[in-house]
């Protein structure tokens, strides 16, 4: 109970007037009580990093790193044309179908299962040799000529080979690397076999003599092969 602080009559809690003289009672303050949000989040802390981005490594070392690229890339060049110049001062050359032979303007190719062995020629001495598992032997060798054609070449082959007691199995013209080049087969007193392929260039002959055992054998398609990548540059 409650009373009227004007007339004093006595009223229930909750009256908003006094009911004697009509005083109007204040109406009580609510205060609401207080509460915990639990959904209140902890504010983020973020943690202190000593790593770098890595964008940011890369832009404050952009000049370290592009001088490192530059230095390997001139190494690499290096090695290439190391490698390059090793080949080009060396007569015998590996290629895709086997390897190569080249002697100034003149150059053949030869399978990988002919190898460069010893051999001798007196009238010939830079003469090289090349043999196969078959014991077939192309010799080359070049000389100085005064001939005026192919035909005087061969013939002077042919008096030569005649003076030691061979005998002549064939003589034609063929056409390699777009010239006339003769080819004689010739059958030596001893019972083998010798094949004379002549090239003229410039007053200079290049010769590619084959030895072997028969006819087929000096006249072989691997023989042959050989013979067809002859090229005067």
């Amino acid at each position: 109970m409650k009373k009227c602080p004007k007339c004093g009559n006595p009223s229930y809690d909750g009256a908003p007037v006094c009911g004697n003289c009509g005083y109007n009672f204040p109406k009580p303050k609510v205060v609401a009580p207080k509460s915990e949000d639990i959904f209140q989040q902890e504010p983020k802390v973020e943690k202190e990093s000593n790593d770098e981005d890595t964008i940011s490594i890369i832009k404050s070392h952009k000049l370290l790193i592009g001088a490192i690229i530059l230095i390997t890339l001139i190494v690499i060049c290096g090695i290439v044309l190391t490698g390059s110049n090793s080949n080009s001062n060396s007569p015998l050359q590996s290629g895709n179908n086997g390897m190569s032979y080249a002697d100034g303007e003149f150059s053949f190719k030869y399978p990988d299962n002919w190898k460069e062995v010893n051999g001798s020629d007196e009238t010939h001495p830079g003469a090289k040799f090349f043999q196969n598992d078959n014991n077939t032997t192309i010799e080359y060798y070049n000389v100085t000529s005064n001939a005026d054609s192919v035909k005087e070449i061969a013939q002077s082959i042919i008096t030569s080979a005649q003076g030691k007691g061979a005998y002549v199995e064939l003589v034609e013209t063929i056409t390699l690397d777009g010239r006339n080049t003769s080819n004689i087969v010739l059958e030596d007193a001893d019972g083998d076999y010798t094949r004379y392929v002549s090239m003229f260039s410039d007053g200079m002959t290049y010769v590619l003599k084959v030895n072997g055992d028969s006819m087929n054998t000096v006249t072989s398609e691997e023989v042959n092969s050989i013979i067809n990548t002859a090229d005067i540059a």
